[in-house]
């Protein structure tokens, strides 16, 4: 660790958090060549050991070096060119592993897309992209085999979920799930696609170029508004390189547990390209159902995993969990959402008492930083935090009116440097203006929407979205604060504060609450408004409680933000100000 130094109370210029590093992590190099450059030259002495595991079925790094290169060339067969965008629409699953890679060793770039969407959805990805090239699970082909007429698309690959089992398996599913024969010659099985890779005999690999795009992936960003994110090698292999000298116990043969779905940045960088560089066995989940957590832990025991607030919950409610060992957790990581403090406590109690000997990590990151920028390890550990900038990264806290950098413990917009900042918002230069900003004194930030502060020793804490802030007759209110005072009441096992309209105070904090059994909502709330008066202003009050079974999950098991603020309309008009909804949320 480095020594500490005289602070002159700007982040930017003392970084305190890199007194949790050794001394020359910062100036570590990031290799000039492609992130499967970097993952092969790193394990081409480790092919027997486990790459993959996949419903019981374990795929070497030989194997996977190996379907990398055939899955190569059958694209450059197909005409698939550097610079090429190719349309995945697939699960977590072997072959989505082995085809980005393979896309990336030509020099062709991945637009990863959610299968379950629309026709017109997919169709306006590929056009956007001009994509020649479609490959997509076979779930998806109703829709895509209409495409050839309406779009870009050349040739469509379609694979299902069960290529990687043993023969007797595939044979048997095929029977039970009789499909019809594939007349176009334009659409191929993925056996038919595997085949056509022997006829290419010519050089595959691309020389490495500085920026070269390796893939898309889709978010709201700031704004909300559906736009591509274009990450590059360097974003992958600077993410990757980071954690490996972090403070984490990562040694090659760790298990990982990826249950994401690739559309996801964190699933494609860190939980996948870290994992291969990293030299872990991977266990791949492709159709995740969140109540399957807690047997999933139970049945794998990963090392190393990342799963939000709300599968944490599951977790340590169930009753698989209660009596088991956790020894082999390295990293429990807590991302995607914020994590409350009271379950923060009751998870490291959870753990404390199963064995366990590390606390919760929390994260925090956005897509277009590669997916993480913080993180938290037992030496940086504190309460709340979402942690420390990993080394070579620079957050600081800016005045989101004049860009004014802040001191330590001041809240405003984090902002953030780094060599995993996104090369661009695809084909969307208003919108990447927006986001990334040269500053006046010519320094160039990426403005990431949240709200934070910074202390003395480096560590983050997270006060909510700027769009999430609450303007009630002038005053802010930061709904993440609110919510942290109220889940400090024992009988209230989860809050979400969003705002409602008011036609005398623009707009009111209205609390959505999930109560423990047996309680009475008017005595908790008579209590959580004495708790909230006395450690906030009055005007943080909610005007409004809605008492509830469960929160409303986006597909990412994240809290639905929109849809609360969208419910809590309906009760504009109430006289009441406890209200209950009977209904289960979506």
């Amino acid at each position: 660790m480095q020594k500490e130094q005289n602070l002159t109370g700007y982040p930017s210029i003392d970084k305190p958090w890199l007194k949790y590093y050794p001394a020359s992590a910062a100036d570590k190099e990031i290799p000039a060549k492609s992130a499967y450059s970097f993952i092969y030259d790193k394990q081409k002495n480790n092919q027997s050991a486990i790459a993959l595991e996949y419903f019981g079925v374990k795929v070497s790094y030989g194997k996977v070096f190996a379907m990398i290169e055939r899955i190569a060339r059958s694209f450059k067969k197909l005409g698939v060119q550097r610079g090429d965008i190719v349309t995945l629409a697939l699960p977590t699953m072997p072959e989505t592993v082995y085809i980005f890679y393979a896309l990336n060793r030509i020099g062709a770039i991945s637009n990863l897309i959610d299968p379950r969407l629309q026709e017109t959805e997919i169709l306006q990805s590929i056009e956007e992209t001009k994509s020649k090239v479609l490959v997509a699970i076979d779930m998806c082909f109703p829709v895509v085999s209409k495409l050839f007429d309406k779009s870009t698309i050349e040739n469509i690959v379609i694979l299902t979920p069960i290529e990687s089992l043993p023969l007797p398996v595939r044979l048997l599913s095929a029977i039970k799930n009789k499909s019809e024969k594939i007349a176009n010659p334009h659409i191929l099985t993925w056996k038919c696609f595997l085949k056509i890779g022997k006829e290419y005999q010519d050089t595959i690999d691309v020389s490495y170029r500085p920026n070269m795009p390796i893939t898309i992936v889709h978010t709201g960003g700031t704004t909300g508004v559906p736009k591509g994110v274009v990450l590059t090698n360097e974003n992958f292999n600077t993410m990757a390189l980071t954690q490996e000298i972090s403070e984490y116990d990562l040694q090659s043969g760790d298990s990982f547990l990826t249950f994401l779905p690739p559309f996801y940045a964190f699933c494609l960088v860190n939980a996948i390209h870290d994992p291969m560089y990293l030299g872990f066995r991977n266990i791949l989940i492709p159709n995740f159902d969140p109540k399957d957590f807690p047997s999933l832990m139970v049945k794998y025991k990963p090392n190393h995993l990342l799963a939000g607030p709300i599968l944490w919950d599951f977790f340590i409610k169930s009753d698989l969990t209660q009596d088991a060992d956790l020894s082999y957790i390295k990293t429990p990581i807590s991302g995607g959402d914020a994590l409350n403090i009271e379950l923060e406590r009751d998870i490291n109690a959870f753990f404390e008492s199963h064995g366990c000997r590390h606390k919760v990590a929390q994260g925090y990151g956005m897509t277009e930083v590669s997916a993480a920028a913080c993180f938290s390890t037992d030496a940086s550990y504190v309460p709340g935090s979402v942690g420390i900038p990993y080394v070579k990264n620079v957050i600081s806290i800016f005045d989101p009116d004049t860009e004014k950098e802040l001191t330590y413990n001041q809240p405003g917009e984090v902002c953030i440097q780094t060599p995993t900042m996104m090369l661009e918002y695809y084909n969307n230069p208003t919108a990447t203006a927006e986001v990334i900003r040269k500053h006046a004194n010519g320094e160039v930030w990426l403005h990431t929407g949240d709200i934070g502060r910074i202390t003395e020793n480096g560590n983050l804490f997270i006060d909510g979205r700027i769009k999430r802030m609450i303007v009630r007759n002038g005053d802010k209110i930061f709904p993440a604060a609110v919510e942290g005072i109220i889940m400090s009441h024992p009988a209230i096992s989860n809050c979400v504060v969003v705002q409602m309209p008011n036609d005398t105070e623009r707009h009111v904090p209205v609390a959505h609450l999930i109560l423990n059994n047996g309680v009475s909502a008017e005595k908790v709330v008579r209590e959580v408004d004495e708790i909230v008066l006395k450690e906030l202003p009055a005007f943080n009050l909610p005007y409004r409680y809605v008492i509830r079974k469960d929160l409303p999950l986006t597909g990412a098991n994240k809290v639905d933000y929109k849809v609360l603020e969208e419910e809590s309309k309906q009760y504009q008009n109430e006289t009441d100000r406890i209200v209950t909804t009977q209904e289960k949320s979506q």
